[in-house]
């Protein structure tokens, strides 16, 4: 494997790089950096040599449609051509890698402005973990001088949550930190008029096919908590997220993450993700606009035919 992608996934897996987007677009660049490194000048080695390091990079992480839709995308175009010589190889997997970044890029716009439709002023917004499109979302509503307040929790073991506080909060917006234990009480009526919830609002690493999604754990905490009392709970992840073959394994990292220095005897459990079943889920904000979750597996055949 070549030493730029082992980097990569060694960043990757160690949570260098975090989120599904970020992710993506690591992994593109470093196709493209791939695209003029591989020496080989036949076309059958080199397509072996890029795409054992293109398939490694995408499985990095096991809980990462995002990434493995993106290997599929390139694997799947590729082999509609014959090619000549290395070089139409090269320049034709280095077009359609820019398309997919652009794409990447594009949905991500589109996922802003689809979703600030649901952020209103006066209201209280629950966030989990650190996600790139609930945070544009956010940004693009106080840009336009919607006045909400945002309550981010830590997201523990490893506090993404605390992302999202200081980015937000460096762009001027009200938003309070508090501890994950804390999300199902402020959702509750018991926390009191000012503190009350009115909207939570999540990204997905995962999209399922039945409208359920894969998130950071603590996730279905947070969603069990709304649909018992009535809040709404949207999502903001691009369908390129989606799960076609159901296939994704919800990961567990290191005790490390949870406990540095337990004692010996005591076991450590650590799932990095949870599933939120689709009943929980009022809307998906999505780069076709809100979809119901039961509009998942239509709407992913009739825009990506090519996932499959």
């Amino acid at each position: 494997m070549h030493p730029q992608a082992k980097k990569i996934i060694r960043d990757i897996q160690s949570l260098r790089i975090q989120g599904a987007t970020n992710i993506v677009k690591s992994i593109i660049q470093t196709l493209l950096f791939l695209l003029t490194d591989i020496p080989s000048k036949n076309v059958k080695n080199f397509s072996e040599e890029f795409f054992a390091n293109a398939f490694a990079l995408t499985q990095a992480r096991p809980t990462e449609p995002y990434a493995q839709n993106l290997y599929l995308y390139i694997k799947t175009h590729a082999k509609q051509n014959n090619f000549k010589s290395v070089i139409d190889k090269k320049l034709f997997l280095k077009h359609y890698l820019n398309i997919f970044l652009n794409n990447l890029k594009n949905n991500e716009i589109s996922l802003a402005k689809n979703g600030k439709s649901i952020i209103q002023s006066n209201i209280n917004v629950l966030t989990h973990c650190h996600s790139s499109s609930v945070e544009q979302i956010l940004l693009k509503s106080h840009k336009e001088r919607k006045k909400f307040k945002v309550f981010a929790d830590e997201t523990r073991p490893l506090y993404q949550g605390r992302i999202t506080a200081q980015n937000l909060a460096k762009a001027g917006l009200d938003i309070t930190q508090i501890s994950d234990s804390a999300s199902g009480f402020l959702i509750s009526p018991f926390s009191g008029k000012d503190l009350n919830i009115d909207l939570i609002l999540v990204g997905a690493d995962v999209v399922r096919l039945d409208g359920s999604i894969i998130n950071k754990i603590g996730t279905y905490d947070i969603a069990a908590s709304a649909y018992l009392n009535k809040i709404p709970f949207y999502v903001a992840a691009s369908l390129l997220k989606a799960d076609i073959q159901s296939n994704i394994v919800i990961e567990k990292r290191s005790d490390k993450e949870l406990w540095p220095h337990k004692p010996k005897n005591v076991k450590i459990l650590n799932f990095a993700f949870d599933l939120v079943p689709a009943k929980f889920i009022t809307g998906i904000i999505t780069e076709f606009g809100i979809i119901k979750p039961e509009e998942v597996k239509k709407i992913v055949k009739e825009k990506y035919p090519w996932l499959k």
